[in-house]
């Protein structure tokens, strides 16, 4: 048996894979060694026909992820079948949305509590089923939240994808501080990264809103300043390999 038939497995589980970010960061990491478990709430075939390609071993799975519950039971029912052994664990969470934009006096608890539970509380239970399901690996573990600058300074027109995001901030650094001690078999390290403006359909629902700062939105658009989608992936998949990972809990890739 070669030591490449005997080497343990990089798990990775990715939400949001469909489109965007998440279907790029999908395709950085079609790597050898890597296992891939991609949850979105639709299919991106001509991703799953890259991924057979590349040999990779990636799940495919539908979810809802406004679902907080489901969400997080059928993360334990994946992690539980795994049965071969992992150098390491890493949750990335991708998903979310942007609506509603709009002013604070306009929102309503329908489109509210749907972004709430997208953005904040599916992330918090995903993460809670991960912790608890991935114990039993004893391999470094990791979280990676996708945030955004908006989580740390306020976007006029935003209000519920900043508090989200700052939300989001604030549960990684409550998941480091709670681990802080562990021991190394239960290690976790987790940071919220910004990764800077993206062009991405995200992008194109926020060019298309109105609030204050919408043109600043455009002219990136129109001057070729928005970083690409598959670019910025690489560097977060090259991000997920630094030894010094967790060590900024919050962090945005153009630091890097």
């Amino acid at each position: 048996m070669t030591a490449a038939s005997t080497a343990a497995t990089h798990l990775i589980i990715i939400t949001g894979t469909s489109r965007g970010l998440g279907a790029s960061l999908t395709q950085a990491l079609l790597k050898p060694g890597n296992r891939l478990v991609c949850v979105s709430r639709s299919r991106n075939p001509e991703l799953e026909r890259a991924a057979s390609a590349s040999g990779v071993k990636v799940a495919w799975h539908l979810q809802d992820l406004s679902q907080a519950g489901p969400s997080a039971t059928w993360l334990g029912s994946v992690l539980d079948v795994v049965e071969e052994t992992l150098a390491s664990v890493t949750l990335i969470l991708n998903a979310g949305v942007i609506d509603p934009i709009g002013p604070i006096a306009n929102l309503r608890e329908p489109a509210l509590v749907q972004h709430l539970l997208t953005n904040l509380a599916t992330p918090m239970t995903m993460s809670a089923a991960f912790l608890s399901h991935t114990e039993r690996f004893g391999c470094p573990r990791k979280i990676l939240a996708i945030s955004s600058g908006a989580a740390r300074r306020p976007v006029e027109g935003w209000s519920a994808y900043c508090a989200s995001k700052a939300g989001l901030d604030m549960f990684v650094r409550s998941i480091n501080a709670e681990y802080a001690q562990a021991p190394a078999e239960r290690a976790v390290r987790a940071v919220a990264l910004a990764p800077g403006v993206v062009d991405t359909g995200m992008q194109a629902t926020i060019r298309n809103a109105d609030f204050a700062q919408v043109q600043r939105f455009r002219d990136l658009k129109d001057n070729d300043q928005l970083a690409s989608a598959d670019d910025t992936a690489q560097r977060i998949a090259a991000y997920l390999e630094r030894p010094d990972f967790g060590s900024t809990e919050l962090d945005d890739i153009r630091n890097t």
